[in-house]
């Protein structure tokens, strides 16, 4: 049988509505913003604990507004999104202290990053809105 991780509705009235995933890392419980237009999962650099970060000073990206910086990744050695664990998670990091203080302003969440489309093209199938569900593809070698 196929798993699934569900996922919290938050209305920012006029800003619309945001899905959450709680996650752990390094101990500690947080949330990630789930964002389909996210090329890449961003976490950020306060919550990354020992994971390396690597600078790619020639690599861009491209955020909201058209700003553009260098991009640093990293490799967490394990996170646990929404009670599944995921070794080897690859990511980039960014200092989302801004972001960190809007959610816990409007919303009382602890913020660790976003969830971004890598993670959903390589484990989702699908997503149920009104069951606030993501729907994982199998493990390789899982009983389904």
């Amino acid at each position: 049988m196929g798993k699934s991780i569900k996922f919290r509705v938050i209305d920012f009235a006029a800003d619309g509505y945001h899905w959450l995933v709680d996650c752990t890392l390094n101990g500690q419980r947080y949330w990630l913003i789930i964002d389909t237009g996210a090329t890449r999962s961003v976490i950020d650099q306060s919550v990354l604990g020992d994971a390396e970060v690597t600078n790619h000073p020639q690599g861009l990206v491209i955020g909201f507004g058209s700003q553009t910086d260098s991009i640093s990744t990293a490799t967490i050695k394990q996170i646990t999104i929404g009670g599944i664990d995921y070794n080897d998670f690859d990511v980039a990091v960014a200092d989302l202290s801004n972001l960190i203080e809007l959610y816990s302003q409007m919303a009382n969440v602890k913020l660790a990053g976003i969830l971004g489309c890598d993670f959903l093209m390589r484990n989702a199938t699908s997503i149920n809105i009104h069951r606030k569900r993501i729907y994982l593809k199998p493990v390789k070698g899982e009983n389904e």
